[in-house]
C-alpha cells in the first residue's frame, strides 16, 4: 500500500507542477516517467531499506521533510537563502543534529529500568525461565 502511495503522491505533484506551468500533457508525462522511475528505485533498493530500522527510517524521513519545508516555506514567503539551494546542504544537517540532541535525552529519561517494569512481567519471566 505504501508503495501504491508514494507513487500516487509522485504523479500528484508533476501534475501540479505541470498544471502551474499550464502544460499539463507534459506533466502527464513527467508523471507516468516520475512513477516508473520511483517503483524502479524502490524495487532496487526494497532489500537494503528492509535491514534499516522502522524509526530510524523515520526519523530521516522527518528531518528531510522539516528541513525541505522550511526551505520553501521561507522561499514561498520571498526569502532568500544564502547560496541559493546550497544552503539545504547546511539545513538538513543542523535539523538532525538539534533533532538527534533533543532525541538523546528523550530516549534516556524513557528508558525502562528494572524497577520500573510492572510485578507481572517480572513474575511470568521468573516463571518462564
Amino acid at each position: 500500500m505504501a508503495a501504491r502511495h508514494c507513487r500516487a503522491v509522485v504523479a500528484f505533484i508533476a501534475v501540479t507542477f505541470g498544471s502551474n506551468q499550464h502544460d499539463i500533457p507534459m506533466a502527464a508525462i513527467a508523471a507516468v516517467t516520475a512513477v516508473v522511475v520511483v517503483a524502479g528505485a524502490g524495487l532496487v533498493v526494497r532489500a537494503p531499506l528492509a535491514r534499516v530500522p522502522e524509526n530510524t527510517m523515520k526519523f530521516v524521513v522527518g528531518v528531510m521533510l522539516t528541513g525541505f519545508g522550511t526551505f520553501w516555506a521561507a522561499e514561498g514567503a520571498g526569502g532568500h537563502w544564502p547560496g541559493s539551494d546550497t544552503a539545504l546542504l547546511v539545513l538538513l544537517p543542523a535539523i538532525a543534529a538539534f533533532s538527534l540532541g533533543l532525541v538523546g535525552p528523550l530516549r534516556r529519561s524513557n528508558a525502562p529500568t528494572a524497577s520500573s517494569a510492572p510485578a507481572d512481567a517480572t513474575a511470568h519471566a521468573t516463571k518462564v525461565s
